[in-house]
């Protein structure tokens, strides 16, 4: 499956409530990152540490991530807004658009974010996520609600 089928399954998933991944596109060596810090040191370990790495990479990362947004906002949707080409180094750019209810608040949620996924030998490596701290704090706030 082309990473664009790939990224519009995993939308669609999500969009249904769905934590389903399509095969072989997270890979355990699928790293994360949110606004350049990875997904290891916001879970509070070592990227060297075994259950931490199972963790924060592959599947079970997408997972917890989406869960923790999945929570957060009443009726989320996600909305794929745009993805580039690869460039020289094999790097896809693609635009969301995050969008839903705060669990805490009576109010709207939108949001925009940019995934860099870095691709090498037909597989998806890493997905580096760039979003509004402000953004950040609003769902993190709402989680704690």
């Amino acid at each position: 499956m082309e990473i664009e089928e790939s990224l519009d399954a995993i939308v669609a998933a999500f969009n249904r409530g769905s934590l389903d991944v399509p095969a072989n596109f997270l890979t355990p060596r699928t790293t994360f990152s949110l606004n350049s810090r990875s997904y290891e040191s916001i879970l509070g370990g070592s990227p060297d540490d075994p259950l931490i790495r199972l963790l924060a990479r592959g599947a079970a990362g997408y997972r917890t991530a989406a869960k923790a947004l999945q929570y957060a906002l009443q009726g989320p949707r996600v909305v794929l807004e745009s993805l580039t080409e690869p460039d020289d180094s094999g790097v896809r750019t693609a635009a969301f658009r995050v969008e839903g209810q705060l669990r805490d608040a009576d109010e709207p949620f939108v949001a925009g974010a940019t995934l860099r996924l870095g691709c090498a030998e037909g597989e998806l490596r890493s997905v580096d996520v760039q979003c509004a701290e402000g953004d950040l704090a609003r769902v993190a706030a709402s989680r704690r609600a």
